[in-house]
């Protein structure tokens, strides 16, 4: 017979969500659950654990939730490649790794951070070995403990450019149209049958407590419409949940007009393809009608306040999404603005970015608190896992964090400063002590409990080829010229774009 095992967990404050604090608090739990939650005083008084947990100089939180990724451990300038803007980016291609290990290196990144759910929209390496691919990282997050929301990602259209794509390439000459039509071929690999088996299988085999598998066409311009509308009956019937990139970039937004005479936004809705099952990651190029529709068909949207800067997308319209009530969360994808999956840092962040929608005083605006909300509770509902995560409530899995107030103290800090206030101004992932995943501490005193960190790295290591540079400058030869093209077929658009109307949702200062 299995012994139940029981904690209390304690703190200077524990942050049952974000508008309940309990000063002095305490959480009892019982093998993977929340039981009861109080002062520190009642809940010892009440119970007697095989093992208490905290101190009185630390904040209790729930655990955070990255709402959008791709998973990479090993980062774009790790591996030699800058920012550069999305159309003209996403050609880089890398020497292989192990993807096993880069998904637990990311896993073991975003633990230490204090994140125990994340987002993996996974992009393949290696179109040949998908399946074993997929696999392998669903169970290096298995390995680690920490929950996953994990779709394969589709992407079977417009592939170099918005348009012709087969007049694209055949307009090119030499190693050029050989090296895209090569590109073109190795696409199939991984096409429209292949993807919807794959989604079917994984969720068959994968599909539990701590493992959510869901649809990810990676966005409208980039899926053809009878694959988003096949999907959407698949994630009917199975209820599982579509995550889709949209309106990332100005390309995006004129490309949806000039091919629908709508936004993406509105093409979607016209397939009857949004819902409250599905969450729109990115949406800076946003107009009023998009928004309008968001909040009819009670559609999440995901922010990215580091990605979005970093690839020059511009800013999303957090405070008028937020405002109007549409469920927003954040998500890091893989270009957080410190390049270190510290999640605290990307919530501020969004708290900064987003408090400038007005000049005037007194005007109102995101609050940390709101801020907390959707790094928390909102991810946990959108990546399907509401009833388990997100908050401390009683019935939860206990995915609970616990800071040092030490270093963000430091050497005073008013005890009228409200708690959330002090995390997103001054909280790091350097402050986080102790993570536990359903009742299982993964990390204590900093320190991985299941996971060999040095282990993870030697072997991430070994599996890079030993001429990686070599092999990475071979691989990207041909990178400079293909990007000329792209540029250079876009160059039209951009003096479209001048045209279009501009009513911005941020007033940023102007030249005069």
């Amino acid at each position: 017979m299995k012994t139940m095992k029981s904690k209390i967990i304690y703190g200077k404050y524990v942050v049952i969500d974000s508008e309940t604090i309990l000063h002095s608090g305490a959480l009892y739990i019982e093998d993977d659950k929340i039981v009861d939650t109080g002062s520190y005083a009642d809940i010892t008084k009440k119970y007697k654990a095989d093992e208490i947990i905290g101190s009185s100089d630390m904040m209790v939180i729930p655990g955070l939730v990255n709402a959008h990724s791709h998973g990479k451990g090993i980062t774009d300038i790790q591996f030699g490649q800058t920012d550069d803007t999305l159309e003209t980016w996403k050609f880089r291609s890398y020497p292989g790794v192990s993807q096993y290990y880069d998904a637990l290196w990311n896993a073991v990144l975003l633990l230490s951070s204090g994140v125990t759910t994340t987002m993996h929209h996974h992009d393949l390496a290696d179109a040949s070995n998908y399946y074993s691919e997929f696999t392998d990282v669903i169970k290096a997050y298995k390995d680690s403990g920490e929950r996953v929301n994990f779709a394969p990602t589709l992407s079977n259209k417009n592939q170099f450019i918005y348009g012709d794509n087969d007049a694209f390439v055949n307009s090119l000459e030499g190693d050029l149209k050989t090296h895209c039509q090569s590109m073109q071929k190795n696409m199939k690999k991984f096409g429209s049958r292949e993807y919807f088996e794959t989604v079917d299988r994984l969720y068959k085999e994968y599909y539990s407590d701590k493992v959510k598998i869901f649809h990810g066409p990676v966005s409208p311009q980039w899926v053809r419409e009878e694959d988003l509308k096949e999907i959407r009956k698949d994630a009917t019937d199975k209820g599982v949940k579509i995550h889709i990139h949209i309106l990332q970039t100005q390309l995006q937004r004129l490309y949806g007009i000039k091919e629908y005479g709508s936004s993406l936004m509105e093409y979607l809705y016209n397939l009857n393809f949004l819902g409250s099952d599905v969450t729109c990651g990115h949406c800076v190029w946003l107009n009023e009608r998009d928004i309008d529709l968001l909040v009819e068909t009670n559609t999440s949207v995901t922010n990215h306040p580091g990605c979005n800067l970093r690839v020059r997308n511009g800013i999303t319209p957090l405070y008028e999404l937020f405002s109007r009530g549409v469920q927003v969360a954040i998500g890091m994808d893989d270009k957080e603005i410190s390049d270190d999956k510290d999640y605290l840092e990307e919530l501020r962040l969004a708290s900064k970015l987003h408090r400038i929608n007005s000049y005037e005083l007194d005007s109102k605006h995101i609050l940390p608190k709101d801020i907390f909300k959707m790094g928390t509770e909102n991810g946990a509902s959108m990546l399907g896992f509401a009833d388990s995560a997100g908050t401390l409530d009683i019935g939860k899995q206990a995915d609970v964090v616990l800071l040092d107030l030490h270093r963000m103290s430091e050497p005073f800090c008013s005890a009228d400063v409200n708690i959330l206030d002090l995390l997103l101004y001054r909280g790091r992932s350097v402050d986080v002590d102790t993570v536990l995943v359903g009742g299982e501490v993964l990390l204590k005193n900093r320190e991985l409990t299941k996971i060999d960190r040095q282990e993870v790295v030697r072997k991430l290591r070994e599996s890079l080829p030993d001429n990686y540079e070599e092999e990475y400058r071979k691989r990207n030869a041909i990178y400079p010229s293909l990007r000329e093209k792209v540029a250079e077929h876009y160059t039209q658009w951009y003096e479209e774009i001048d045209t279009l109307e501009k009513k911005p949702f941020y007033h940023m200062n102007n030249k005069k």
